[in-house]
């Protein structure tokens, strides 16, 4: 079987040709020559594959290095490409043939120097169907595997859309969601994602591991509105198997679109990676998290475009805007943070309260979590408290964990929860901070986990898991399990398995 690639992905990039020779070209100095297809190239084995590549005052090209096993069977320089194919057979035991490696081509200028344009092959030797688990957030652990989702379903429920065209939104890293397409006969979107090199635990041995990010996917009608999105959560370690039981249900190890949970480590990559995604109350679709562990400038982490462009989140005031505080606004601008409207209570919505955007009783179409898994109930976390001995410590002992253990007083399970602190109602800026009197800076020592509790003394707000670690003296320490707090704050949550 042959693969074209030319035109297979939006991602490709137009090529650029003389009109006829390269002696027509107006300038013999300026020359291009590059792989239209950034990233990888990915294929079955004995599969052969036409690669298209831009060529511009190029005059002849050469094969400079291929990985091995996989062979060149023709560089055609009328139509620019390269026809390639993959090894018949793989196995980790044959040397003679790799899985993954570049292809370098040298290209010969016309002014006699030359360039070199690489491309990276990968087999893709495992595929993960998850279209019957169709969700709202689908859980990534898995490297260089191609996965497949539905895009027809909203979230977990029967309904359903015909989309036109699907695509990557925004990624959290450059090619983290990579060779994406679109099968609109089964309504499905394909992916690949490819894997990141490091040493193990003992330096030892470098091992390949699924990079950590998060992305979301659209699904777009004829006119290129979103009528869905989907996020995937990239992750080297499974949150839902490592999850801890507690008696007021299972949750997950780690936050929503957290990488890992740093577990007290003072350790500020861990830190950091401990932070999960920011979510409105009864919006499906995630905020990204800041740019560094400590909230620098109180900026955010940059995100990207499919084609590695750097993409922007938006803050729309409903009270300036009634159409953006409308469910339905919400759903089309999954990149829109709606901040909340002073007339209604500093809900994203403009005029109304929905109490059943998430629910206690069943888990909604715009509840963010995996299948499996939902957004607690009002009340869970009054099942726990902060563990005693971290409450009654010296400052300086803990001060470095960024967070608190909380202790289930039935069971004694612990689970650890970043400070993460929130994005604002009134503006959508990262807060955390506290400033008791700390003699060096304000520390990120705020948590906010939203639950499904919706508001009893105000209909405006929803009951949310808070803490305080205060940076002066530990009798000051807070810890409220039901804490109201308006539902335009983007806060983090933190999945229990759907047992319901």
């Amino acid at each position: 079987m042959k693969r074209v690639f030319r035109g297979a992905l939006a991602v490709a990039v137009a090529a650029i040709f003389c009109a006829t020779t390269f002696s027509s070209c107006t300038n013999d100095e300026e020359y291009d020559f590059a792989f239209e297809l950034p990233g990888q190239i990915v294929t079955r084995l004995n599969e052969t594959v036409v690669i298209p590549f831009t060529a511009r005052n190029i005059t002849s090209v050469s094969v400079m290095s291929k990985p091995a096993g996989w062979t060149v069977e023709d560089v055609d320089l009328v139509n620019w490409t390269i026809t390639v194919k993959s090894p018949e057979s793989y196995s980790d035991a044959d040397n003679d043939v790799v899985e993954n490696g570049n292809l370098i081509l040298t290209g010969y200028t016309a002014a006699g120097t030359t360039t070199k344009a690489t491309s990276y092959l990968s087999l893709s030797n495992r595929e993960v169907d998850l279209t019957e688990e169709y969700s709202n957030s689908y859980v990534i652990t898995q490297p260089d595997t191609r996965y497949t989702i539905d895009v027809t379903h909203k979230g977990e429920s029967s309904q359903t859309i015909s989309p036109a065209n699907v695509a990557v939104l925004w990624q959290s890293a450059k090619d983290l969601v990579n060779f994406s397409s679109f099968d609109a006969a089964s309504g499905t979107f394909t992916f690949f994602i490819s894997h990141k090199d490091t040493d193990d635990d003992n330096d030892d041995a470098t091992v390949s591991k699924v990079p950590d990010g998060n992305a979301v996917i659209a699904a777009y009608d004829a006119d290129d509105n979103i009528l869905w999105s989907w996020h995937v959560w990239v992750t080297e370690s499974d949150p839902t198997s490592n999850a801890v039981a507690t008696s007021a249900g299972v949750f997950m190890d780690r936050n929503l679109g957290a990488y890992r949970n740093s577990d007290g480590s003072t350790n500020t990559d861990e830190i950091f990676e401990s932070y999960g995604l920011y979510y409105q109350w009864g919006r499906k679709d995630p905020f990204i998290r800041p740019v560094d562990y400590k909230f620098s400038n109180n900026a955010d982490k940059t995100v990207f475009s499919a084609t590695n462009t750097v993409k922007r989140f938006a803050y729309v005031d409903a009270e300036k805007d009634a159409d953006a505080g409308t469910v339905e606004y919400a759903v089309a601008h999954p990149m829109s943070f709606v901040l909340g409207s002073k007339d209604n209570r500093y809900d994203w919505l403009w005029s109304t309260h929905d109490d059943n955007l998430w629910s206690d009783d069943v888990k909604s179409v715009y509840d963010p979590c995996p299948r499996g898994w939902r957004v607690p109930a009002g009340k869970t976390f009054t099942a726990f408290d902060i563990d005693p001995i971290e409450d009654e410590a010296q400052l300086a002992d803990i001060r470095g964990m960024y967070g608190w253990h909380i202790v289930d007083s039935a069971k004694g399970a612990k689970l650890f929860m970043p400070g993460a602190g929130r994005r604002s109602f009134e503006n959508g800026v990262l807060t955390n901070m506290n400033d008791y009197g700390y003699e060096h800076v304000p520390m990120p020592w705020i948590g906010y986990y939203w639950t499904c509790g919706t508001g009893t003394s105000d209909p405006a707000t929803a009951e949310s898991m808070f803490f305080d670690l205060n940076t002066t003296r530990a009798v000051n320490n807070r810890y409220e399990a039901a804490k109201e707090m308006y539902r335009a704050n983007g806060m983090q949550v933190r999945c229990v398995r759907d047992d319901r």
